[in-house]
C-alpha cells in the first residue's frame, strides 16, 4: 500500500509539472473595428501557458498591434468564432473547453473597443485577475478542508509570492508556498486518518468537505478550475 500511495504521489507531481510547463499556441488577430492603419496588422503568434490567463497577455498584445490601433483607452477582450471568452478561466481550461477539434494554433480575436459587459464580468487587468484567483482559491480550499481559514491568514509576502509563481508558471515556487495552506499530499500533517474514515473505506458514501481522504495536488487545482467555471 505504501509503494502504492508513493507511486501515486509521484504520478500527481509529475502530472501537474506536466501542466504547469503546458501551453497552447495563439494566434491572436486584431479586431476589423479596430484597424486604424492600411493594411491591416498581421496576427501575433504567442504562446499562452495553460494556467495562465488571457488579461496577463495584453501588454505583449497590445504592443504588437499599437501602431494600428484607435486612439483612447478601453478595456481589452477575446473571442472565439464571435463568442466573447470569460477572462478569469485558465487559458487552458477554456482552450479544452471550446475546441472539440483542437486547433494548432488557436485563432483568437483581440478587441480594445465595445467591452461587452452585458455579458461579461468588469477586468481591470491584472488586478482583476489576481483578485478572482485568491477568490476561488479560499473557496477551493472549503471544498477540499471545510475552511479557508488557511489562505485567509496566508502572509501577504506569500500571497505576492503565489500569484507571481502563477504569473511566471513557477511550480517550485508555487510549491513553496501552497505546501504551507496543507490543502495537498505533499505534508504529512494535511491528513488525519480516524478510525471512522477507516470505516468509510470501500464504502460509497459521499465524503463531506474536509474529509481525510488525502487531495493530490491535481484534485487541488481540479477544484480551483471547477470552482471558476461555476463564477
Amino acid at each position: 500500500m505504501a509503494a502504492r500511495d508513493e507511486e501515486a504521489e509521484a504520478w500527481s507531481e509529475e502530472a501537474a509539472r506536466w501542466l504547469w510547463e503546458g501551453a497552447v499556441p495563439l494566434q491572436v488577430h486584431l479586431h476589423d473595428a479596430d484597424v486604424t492603419a492600411l493594411p491591416p496588422p498581421p496576427p501575433l503568434l504567442i504562446l499562452g501557458p495553460r494556467l495562465g490567463y488571457l488579461p496577463l497577455l495584453v501588454s505583449r498584445i497590445r504592443a504588437h498591434f499599437s501602431s494600428t490601433l484607435p486612439p483612447g483607452i478601453d478595456t481589452v477582450w477575446f473571442e472565439y468564432k464571435g463568442l466573447p471568452l470569460k477572462w478569469y478561466i485558465p487559458i487552458g481550461v477554456l482552450f479544452d473547453l471550446l475546441c472539440a477539434d483542437p486547433e494548432r494554433p488557436w485563432n483568437l480575436t483581440v478587441h480594445f473597443r465595445g467591452y461587452p459587459g452585458e455579458v461579461l464580468s468588469p477586468c481591470e487587468g491584472e488586478d482583476s485577475v489576481k483578485w478572482s484567483y485568491n477568490n476561488s482559491l479560499k473557496e477551493a480550499a472549503f471544498i477540499i478542508t471545510g475552511n479557508s481559514k488557511n489562505v485567509m491568514n496566508m502572509s501577504q509576502a506569500d500571497q505576492v509570492a503565489m500569484w507571481e509563481s502563477v504569473m511566471k508558471g513557477d511550480l517550485d515556487g508555487y510549491m513553496n508556498v501552497s505546501t504551507r495552506l496543507k490543502l495537498g499530499p505533499f505534508e504529512e500533517d494535511c491528513v488525519v486518518r480516524t478510525s471512522s474514515a477507516e470505516r468509510q473505506q470501500g464504502s460509497d458514501e459521499p465524503e463531506s468537505p474536509g474529509s481525510s481522504k488525502p487531495w493530490s495536488l491535481f484534485d487541488y487545482m481540479s477544484a480551483v478550475f471547477k470552482k471558476t467555471l461555476s463564477i
